[in-house]
């Protein structure tokens, strides 16, 4: 959806163009967060995802709201909502770890598609941090000044520092995802598991 709006409205969109995210794709995706943390975060104990998730809660459920919109922008609502679906963008690699997460239940022998998956996967990997990279330093560092003259300090604050932790475990994934080597990326292996299987645990 994220992708969509701003492919169709990126020169000269206006709020009203992104009303879908606000009342559509944003309630969607929080539900799914919270619905995450009780089904799986908790009783799989994955503090990772627990903390992903909490920070996600965080920084994105202010853009449901003009007002909540504004403050978090230092005045400017349409670029708190821009950014918010910018970020959203690195959610694209999901489908992909959904993919691979299947193939490792159900395979019983090495396939073409385990490979595809995995080269895909990393460098979607590797493009988010660069996406979050480029939101850290050319979107939300330059806007600095505007923050502080808008008293808005704290949220700026927030702001930054929910991407950089982000950024930062899609890091630490894509090393987990890439830490068996190429072979491992390319050669499916059955690995035996017993209850919950982690996320960290399912990339490596």
């Amino acid at each position: 959806l994220a992708t969509y709006l701003l492919w169709n409205n990126w020169s000269d969109g206006k709020m009203e163009d992104f009303v879908l995210w606000q009342q559509f794709g944003i309630p969607l995706s929080l539900a799914y967060f919270m619905a995450d943390i009780l089904w799986y975060c908790i009783p799989s104990g994955d503090g990772l995802i627990l903390f992903h998730h909490i920070t996600m809660l965080l920084c994105h459920y202010p853009v449901s709201s003009d007002v909540g919109a504004k403050m978090c922008g230092a005045g400017n609502a349409l670029w708190t909502v821009r950014l918010s679906m910018m970020g959203y963008l690195c959610e694209l690699s999901n489908p992909l770890m959904n993919w691979r997460w299947w193939l490792l239940q159900t395979l019983e022998k090495d396939r073409f598609d385990f490979a595809l998956v995995n080269i895909i996967l990393v460098f979607s990997f590797i493009g988010r941090t660069f996406l979050l990279g480029w939101l850290l330093i050319g979107v939300l560092v330059p806007r600095a000044a505007e923050f502080v003259e808008a008293k808005q300090v704290f949220v700026y604050t927030l702001c930054i520092l929910g991407h950089a932790v982000i950024l930062l475990l899609s890091l630490y994934w894509l090393k987990v995802l890439c830490g068996g080597g190429v072979k491992n990326l390319l050669k499916f292996k059955r690995k035996s598991s017993k209850g919950f299987s982690k996320f960290g645990a399912d990339m490596g």
